[in-house]
């Protein structure tokens, strides 16, 4: 229940902050003397402009990607292609064994990492990103080690003595999708 409040005093916090720059922002009345509206706008299309005016857009994941292997020392791509592979970037993506967000962490792995809300797409790839810093370091920089452990778990790997064969297909298309410019 607490968790569940921290989410809506955060995006009511968001919306009042939204709204004050919305009052904020000065519409001159030449800006539309003279002038006709030509047709309606979508409510997406006038939140879009204003936020941008605002400088309140919404953050972009591919922002948070490159943020994110900055601050871990991880490859762009090698996130982007897990992102992609895990969730299709969906950050409310939950798998049948229960993982959650852009980067698929499980519950256990998440409250490890510190994360607080695992479909937040920032602090989820955040996450995703520590986690895959610790285990290239584990496996020495080793990707297909690493991705096996991402995909498995590192007590798998560890059983299997190296790469399960069931992990070759996740981890080729990863591969995959590392070569490609993934937005």
């Amino acid at each position: 229940m607490a968790g569940e409040y921290a989410v809506y005093q955060k995006q009511y916090e968001y919306f009042n902050r939204l709204l004050s720059q919305i009052r904020g922002t000065s519409i001159s009345g030449s800006q539309f003397s003279g002038t006709q509206v030509s047709s309606p706008q979508s409510f997406a299309e006038v939140f879009d402009s204003t936020a941008a005016k605002t400088g309140a857009a919404p953050e972009s994941m591919d922002a948070i990607f490159e943020e994110a292997a900055q601050a871990y020392q991880v490859p762009v791509a090698l996130l982007k292609a897990v992102g992609k592979v895990e969730s299709n970037f969906n950050a409310k993506a939950v798998s049948s064994a229960g993982a959650q967000g852009v980067m698929q962490l499980m519950p256990g792995t998440a409250k490890e990492l510190g994360l607080t809300d695992p479909f937040d797409a920032r602090s989820n790839i955040m996450g995703g990103a520590k986690y895959l810093a610790q285990k290239l370091a584990k496996y020495n920089g080793n990707l297909d080690l690493t991705l096996a452990a991402y995909n498995a778990g590192s007590g798998t790997v560890a059983k299997y003595g190296g790469v399960p064969s069931f992990t070759r297909g996740y981890i080729e298309k990863v591969k995959g999708y590392m070569a490609e410019n993934l937005t």
